[in-house]
């Protein structure tokens, strides 16, 4: 059975769980859905889903204020902007309304209630519900959570309507692109052809914790293994910012050996390029960058506090270590460089759980859900 599906965004806000759930929607067009994008003003949300062919619909924008200086909480716009959803689920003849962030579900929850669409309400993040969130997941089908660690967040009167579904991964990469993109990603930063690269992908918010590079680059001595080492630390500032990344930065000396190029693109030609990829964040639902990273076959080092514990074994197919203990970490990158066997083990058996997240196999699932919502 084919449904109509909307998929509704913030347009000035954008992040990985965006890219997972614009994955998501192309992944369920590419199988015969009616799937149509809203997003409530201009931005990268609109112009991500136009790149993959999807049906657009731009909404009035829910504020004169930037979307990173907007708090993240129930606003009075949420409710204003109950009008144009309304018309527009009605104009689509829509079953289904997706949301996957709480500005959405807020703003969504009761258009769908008064048109008859189903709500699924995607549940990406490390933050309680507060009661305007509980209220707007009260009419929701289903909620799928990213993890285990995300759902337990939830009340458990809501946890007996979730279900855990991990986000799925489009873009596995051969030894022969990895080392292509190494060439391309050096030449482009004008580093020399062998140095060693670590990043951080995500946005620099304090959550995030990326200042951890610095403090891994002061530590380790060079070269390692014969090779110069850099860091790269891509995406954009968000408040609440993470200040320790620049006062450490400059205090270590490391303005030229820790690049900052901002949000790239391609990604994963830059992903690609890293010898090994971090996320030492706190409460971290899942972190999409660690499963893209597996999945293109670079070693990753990933925090224990979050969803990542349910897909990495420690050793095995990835590192898993506490944030805040700053010396492992340093301990485990110079590993994972001067070991190039054990960096490869890690790397093919990251690569091997990856292929377990396809978009086929999520879309099916995915699919499944809406079926039992709808019945």
């Amino acid at each position: 059975m084919q449904y109509k599906i909307g998929f509704p965004y913030v347009g000035d806000r954008f992040g990985g769980s965006n890219m997972s759930s614009l994955i998501m929607a192309t992944a369920l067009r590419d199988r015969g859905h009616d799937v149509t994008v809203f997003t409530h003003g201009p931005g990268r949300a609109h112009d991500e889903a136009a790149a993959r062919g999807l049906k657009t619909e731009l909404l009035p924008a829910l504020s004169d204020i930037g979307g990173y200086e907007r708090p993240d909480r129930a606003r009075p716009e949420q409710l204003a902007a109950f009008p144009h959803c309304w018309r527009s689920i009605k104009r689509h003849g829509l079953d289904i309304i997706h949301t996957n962030d709480m500005t959405m579900l807020r703003t969504w929850a009761l258009p769908s209630l008064a048109s008859g669409s189903k709500l699924i309400a995607h549940w990406r993040t490390s933050s309680k519900a507060s009661a305007s969130i509980a209220g707007s997941l009260l009419p929701a089908k289903k909620i799928i959570s990213v993890s285990g660690y995300s759902k337990a967040i939830l009340p458990g009167w809501l946890q007996k309507k979730t279900t855990v579904e991990f986000n799925a991964l489009e873009t596995f990469w051969s030894a022969e692109q990895r080392a292509q993109a190494k060439k391309a990603v050096r030449e482009r930063l004008n580093l020399p052809a062998d140095a060693a690269l670590v990043g951080v992908f995500g946005n620099l918010t304090r959550r995030k914790r990326a200042h951890v590079l610095a403090d891994i680059l002061h530590a380790l001595p060079e070269p390692v293994a014969g090779r110069p080492v850099y860091g790269l630390a891509c995406g954009g500032p968000v408040e609440p910012l993470d200040t320790e990344f620049d006062l450490k930065r400059q205090a270590y000396g490391l303005m030229d050996r820790l690049i900052a190029p901002g949000f790239v693109r391609p990604v994963y030609e830059w992903m690609a390029a890293c010898d090994v990829i971090l996320a030492p964040a706190e409460r971290e639902p899942l972190a999409r960058n660690i499963l893209e990273a597996m999945a293109l076959g670079v070693p990753v080092v990933a925090s224990t506090d979050g969803g990542l514990v349910e897909v990495l074994r420690d050793g095995e197919n990835g590192f898993l270590l506490a944030p805040r203990e700053t010396d492992r970490w340093i301990e485990i990158v110079r590993r994972l460089l001067n070991d190039v066997v054990l960096a490869e083990r890690i790397a093919l058996a990251g690569q091997r759980t990856a292929e377990t997240l396809s978009v086929a196999n999520h879309a099916r699932r995915i699919e499944d859900i809406y079926r039992a919502a709808i019945s």
